[in-house]
């Protein structure tokens, strides 16, 4: 691994550890203001949001490096399993939780605090260089 894949591996892991601080900060907000089906709102719209992230940083990882040894099974079954997954958040976002605006909103901000928080962070560390 060389040293900007080692560095682009660090950034993609910060801004998923400051995505699940920042659930976690939403789930407490969440939970006491708006209710139960508030926060459920606010889980199904987060685990959208990740697994589309995670989704994502995947698909571009292999189109970056891509594999001499391609499995095109293993590709059909995770994406049939990851649309199942997105199809039964979103339900259970409409459905159950009655679709509250604000926990909607916040759960699909997730990442996008994410990268804020890490964007905050490469600018400290700009400064004190």
């Amino acid at each position: 691994m060389t040293v900007d894949n080692d560095a682009g591996a660090r950034v993609i892991w910060r801004v998923k550890r400051n995505s699940v601080i920042a659930y976690i900060l939403f789930a407490v907000f969440t939970l006491i203001y708006g209710g139960f089906r508030a926060f459920l709102g606010l889980t199904c719209t987060a685990a959208v949001t990740m697994i589309s992230f995670l989704w994502l940083e995947e698909v571009i990882g292999t189109l970056l490096q891509p594999s001499p040894h391609l499995r095109p099974w293993r590709l059909t079954v995770r994406s049939v399993a990851r649309f199942v997954l997105l199809g039964v958040a979103l339900l259970v976002s409409i459905f159950v939780a009655r679709f509250n605006p604000s926990s909607v909103l916040l759960g699909f901000s997730i990442v996008v605090a994410g990268i804020i928080a890490e964007a905050a962070y490469a600018t400290f560390q700009k400064l004190h260089e």
